[in-house]
């Protein structure tokens, strides 16, 4: 690692290009999270009431609407970096109100509902979408007049045939040990072992930076190097705790019972079908199940923030029996923060297994 003042000797874009690759490369430490640029929640005008993680997730979700960087409009200094509360660009000073007139169309339009986000009329570009394509290929005509689809099996069908196919399902629940490679957002993989039990997690690495383990009780954490021990703050935990959930499986007991099948939608090469459930009152998920298998394929979980549902994605494949119980050896986390998205590829699951006090 380089001293601690190199950076501040070098240019400002070659110096905002090391402070994302060092979030690069501590993404390839840490297995299941990966700890932001901490700051004060300073000049916080209309985001008010949020944890920084609940934060960091809604800017990453503006960030992510217009396909920038944080950068495009947070101050970046050559000599002490990123300065958040700064109001000196422009951009962010338009963000503001842009937040206020997302937040007033739904309050006089939807009722209150998240109808209306940045992503509405960005779509991933810094100017609105505003005309149309062009050349134009004329519609059908009559216009097809949409109908709710028929013939959809019952949420009670879609969970048995899950259940049936998942097999014993309990062994979730159990110690287990996971081993194989997390390949995070640059595309590099980085070997690991976790030792899971009872919502406590140990996870160690070979990184490139030496021998590294964390540790996660459910209310406190760690990081161990060779440097020594750094503890984990508050919005490290939280933002472990999330993800540690992100990757668990699905139990077919932990689908609500007022559930309901909405639809049929193709994912990839998977036909499936659509079932959603209310998690919380600020969260809801949809659940894709293959239509062949019964397995799950993808879940969404969409988390309403101030201006838009926040979303998070995890996408499970190449299930193998361990012991009567399917268990997914593929796992893809993906986030609106791309630094924290990753995936996994286990070579071995030992469920049930004994792990480490």
């Amino acid at each position: 690692m380089l001293p601690r003042g190199y950076v501040m000797h070098i240019s400002r874009p070659l110096r905002i290009w090391f402070l994302c690759m060092r979030k690069a490369i501590i993404g390839a430490i840490l297995i299941l999270c990966v700890p932001t640029l901490r700051a004060e929640q300073k000049n916080v005008r209309l985001l008010t009431g949020m944890s920084d993680l609940e934060l960091q997730r809604t800017m990453n979700f503006i960030r992510a609407s217009l396909g920038v960087h944080c950068d495009f409009c947070h101050v970046v200094n050559k000599d002490t970096g990123w300065d958040f509360p700064s109001d000196a660009k422009q951009t962010k000073r338009a963000a503001r109100k842009m937040i206020e007139m997302v937040q007033e169309i739904n309050q006089q339009n939807f009722e209150g509902n998240l109808e209306v986000s940045c992503n509405t009329c960005h779509r991933g570009t810094t100017m609105p979408v505003a005309l149309p394509p062009l050349p134009q290929t004329p519609p059908v005509f009559p216009t097809p007049v949409t109908t709710a689809p028929t013939g959809l099996p019952t949420r009670d069908a879609v969970v048995a045939k899950y259940a049936a196919a998942i097999g014993d399902a309990s062994r979730f629940k159990l110690s287990r040990i996971l081993k194989g490679t997390r390949e995070g957002f640059d595309g590099k993989s980085t070997p690991f072992e976790a030792q899971i039990s009872d919502g406590k997690v140990h996870v160690i690495a070979e990184t490139p930076l030496g021998h590294t383990e964390q540790v996660f009780t459910g209310s406190a954490g760690w990081v161990k190097t060779d440097k020594g021990v750094t503890k984990m703050t508050d919005t490290d935990i939280e933002r472990f705790r999330s993800l540690t959930d992100a990757y668990e499986p699905l139990a077919p007991q932990a689908i609500p019972a007022d559930a309901r099948v909405a639809r049929t939608e193709k994912i990839g090469d998977h036909d499936t079908v659509v079932v959603t459930a209310r998690l919380e009152e600020r969260s809801r998920q949809r659940l894709y199940f293959d239509t062949t298998t019964g397995l799950l394929v993808r879940r969404l979980i969409l988390t309403r923030e101030p201006i838009g549902e926040v979303p998070q994605q995890t996408d499970f494949d190449d299930y193998r029996d361990v012991g009567g119980t399917k268990f997914p050896f593929m796992i893809r986390v993906s986030l609106v923060d791309p630094w924290n998205s990753a995936t996994r590829h286990l070579t071995d699951v030992q469920l049930g297994a004994k792990v480490e006090e």
